[in-house]
């Protein structure tokens, strides 16, 4: 159907709708409202989410309210609505309705036009065949509604917090608007509705038997910074290669949440190392904490390219099992108007709560909160008074702006002021990351934590929420704090993070660690390293002191996995150079290379030194290769989310197999979790 058809079969829409069939049409929509509120009054929150109001008369549906708000016999309101709504428009509003009654106060989103998809690396809608005589329909409504679904706004403004006026003014469309809602609702009403649309995050068209026939993905407004993956190098060229270890697992929370929303997450928000490192690995224990770390260094086959090898490099660290030091923490808690979501405050306050069960009587809690304006809300208490601490939490309500500089400056004065010598001293900061008061520049507040580390009172970060997430800001602060990353999506995660391994998030054992390989020209011709493209460093930073990097905390484990071409392969994907390469050595045939690892005991300024060799026969026990081989299939995993550069034909049927192999005890059951994912995004990705 071409674009003069399209305009004939529109051209008998009315702008002026009779005001029987009208009204007619209303009554039908209300009926159709309560007829759907009334299934889900009962239905339970996810596990770790607060349940919102019950959808009554005092609490109605956002779609209830727009219903009662365009019918109202108010002359006012039907002035307004006379000027914001022609036929089509009020269909897709109906529509929009019925498919989010659990929402009592949606938000405007921005519009994504196309020059946000470009600069965001938005993939165009995928169309698949469609098999009824609206192809055409079909094809024209999928490409349009990315662009005219949604509207662009200065702010962030919800249906309650706007006048009529404004709502008139938000709702009035463009005539190319207007004319692309009305070629919406004509699908709608003749080709089938659209199944699925959850918030900006996906949209899916229907055929008239409900199937998924078109489908979208937007990114929304939460914000990653776009990385480029770490390229294959040559060894005879870089041989050297430096990094700084992390032990953030926000990606994979964050991934996770959205393949559970049945969407495929943005590339930028995949960090491969976080990924790998959101599992424990069953790695030998140090037995000493002078030197709190054991490396253990295996070389197995890449399974996703022949003739390639990978150096799998695991560090278990010290766990303090009866030596738990004192603790001065600072719950610094973003109470602000973003933050009013049941997966935001609310489960911020159950995360708390559940923190308190791993701390000593003797320890001391701290609550600073911030909005309009940063404020205590808690002075330090100590955790023996646990009904005080959480009756504090309690009151919390969310609501204004975000002043998060200035909370964070509180937060740290009131640290110091309580500061423990030879104990631990933390800020905890919760937060959606939608700083917009205040110092909101992400140079300048990284650089005022690096100042205050100096002072031994270091800061971690657990975001929260969707929509506005600011990830970028949230890992600077991390980083530059001498803290962890974490995304608590469910009220599960916040066990995992703040109680199951509550030692690492807590207590570190060593600080500013860095990993530097050196590989040998003789025996591997190219390498890559997976990962950790943030966390790079120059070569003469390994032994300048000074220079930030990871903190691992008692009991962490790291992996870091680089995948090597040998010299005697032919899997290398540089041509030899016409006028031959530089001589390289032939001594050490035998070793891939040489590891270094560099670290600083928590009370100390100075570095220390480990050191052993990469050995081309190397060989570890079978419980470390089943490790090794289920962190090659989260990292082969994580490639295909960003793409599969690298992984040739390695597809998701062969990360299930390889992680279901070497799935070992799983305790927990985050590795079972794992596998599920792996099956979500497939589906998600044949959409």
């Amino acid at each position: 159907m071409n674009e003069k058809e399209l305009e004939k079969l529109f051209a008998g829409v009315d702008d002026e709708p009779d005001a029987g069939a009208q009204s007619r049409a209303l009554n039908a929509a209300l009926q159709v409202f309560d007829e759907e509120q009334s299934t889900q009054k009962n239905t339970s929150a996810s596990q770790g989410f607060a349940a919102g109001d019950r959808l009554t008369s005092e609490h109605p549906s956002f779609g209830r309210r727009i219903m009662q708000f365009i019918s109202s016999n108010n002359p006012t309101q039907r002035w307004l609505y006379s000027g914001m709504a022609s036929a089509a428009v009020l269909v897709v509003g109906v529509f929009v309705a019925l498919q989010l009654p659990q929402y009592s106060g949606m938000e405007w989103p921005a519009a994504v036009t196309q020059d946000v998809r470009e600069s965001e690396g938005i993939a165009p809608p995928q169309l698949t065949t469609l098999s009824d005589p609206w192809d055409d329909v079909a094809a024209e409504v999928a490409a349009i509604a990315p662009q005219s679904a949604v509207r662009a706004e200065p702010e962030r403004r919800t249906s309650a917090d706007m006048s009529p006026a404004a709502i008139s003014a938000a709702a009035a469309p463009s005539r190319k608007a207007e004319s692309d809602a009305r070629r919406a609702s004509k699908q709608l009403l003749l080709g089938g509705p659209i199944a699925s649309f959850t918030g900006v995050q996906s949209l899916a068209l229907a055929d008239a038997d409900g199937a998924v026939v078109a489908g979208y993905q937007q990114v929304g407004r939460d914000r990653f910074e776009t990385v480029e993956t770490n390229p294959i190098k040559r060894t005879s060229a870089e041989p050297v290669s430096t990094f700084s270890i992390d032990v953030d697992t926000a990606s994979y929370s964050f991934v996770r949440r959205q393949l559970n929303s049945g969407v495929l997450p943005q590339k930028a928000a995949v960090r491969l190392e976080e990924m790998v490192n959101y599992f424990p690995y069953d790695y030998p224990l140090p037995t000493d904490r002078s030197q709190p770390f054991s490396t253990n260094v295996t070389v197995l086959d890449s399974p996703w390219k022949a003739g390639n090898k990978l150096v799998h490099i695991g560090i278990q660290g010290y766990d303090i099992l009866e030596s738990q030091p004192r603790t001065n923490l600072v719950f610094l808690l973003d109470v602000s108007g973003s933050m009013n979501s049941p997966d935001k405050l609310p489960l911020v306050k159950q995360s708390m709560g559940l923190l308190l069960s791993r701390l000593q009587p003797q320890d001391t809690v701290s609550i600073v909160v911030y909005a309009g304006a940063a404020g205590t809300v808690l002075e330090p208490t100590p955790v023996r008074d646990k009904q005080k601490i959480l009756a504090a939490l309690n009151r919390l309500q969310a609501g204004g702006s975000t002043a998060g500089a200035e909370g964070i400056q509180l937060a740290y004065q009131l640290a110091e002021s309580q500061f423990i010598e030879d104990g631990v001293n933390r800020i905890i900061l919760a937060t959606d990351g939608d700083f917009n008061v205040g110092i909101n520049n992400s140079e300048e507040l990284k650089g005022f934590v690096e100042r205050k580390r100096a002072s031994g009172v270091f800061l971690s970060v657990l975001g929260f929420g969707a929509g506005n997430y600011h990830d970028a800001l949230m890992q600077a602060l991390a980083q530059n704090g001498n803290g962890i990353a974490a995304y608590i999506d469910t009220l599960g995660e916040a066990q995992k993070v703040l109680v199951d391994e509550a030692t690492s998030a807590l207590f570190p054992i060593a600080k500013d660690v860095k990993i530097q390989v050196e590989f040998n020209p003789a025996t591997v011709s190219e390498y890559r390293l997976l990962g950790y493209e943030t966390r790079m460093l120059a070569e003469e930073d390994f032994n300048n002191d000074a220079v930030d990097a990871g903190d691992i905390g008692a009991g962490h484990s790291v992996t870091a996995i680089y995948e090597i071409t040998p010299v005697s392969s032919d899997s290398g994907v540089f041509s030899q150079s016409r006028y031959g390469e530089a001589p390289v050595s032939e001594g050490k045939s035998d070793e891939y290379g040489y590891l270094k690892l560099r670290y600083k005991l928590p009370d100390e300024d100075t570095s220390r030194l480990l050191s052993q060799p990469i050995v081309a026969s190397s060989t570890a026990s079978p419980d470390v290769m089943r490790e090794a081989r289920f962190a090659t299939a989260v990292a082969g995993f994580a490639q295909l989310l960003q793409g599969g550069k690298y992984t040739a034909d390695w597809d998701y049927t062969d990360a299930i197999t390889m992680a279901q192999a070497n799935r070992g005890d799983d305790l927990y059951g985050y590795r079972a979790e794992f596998i599920q994912l792996i099956r979500k995004a497939e589906v998600a990705a044949a959409l």
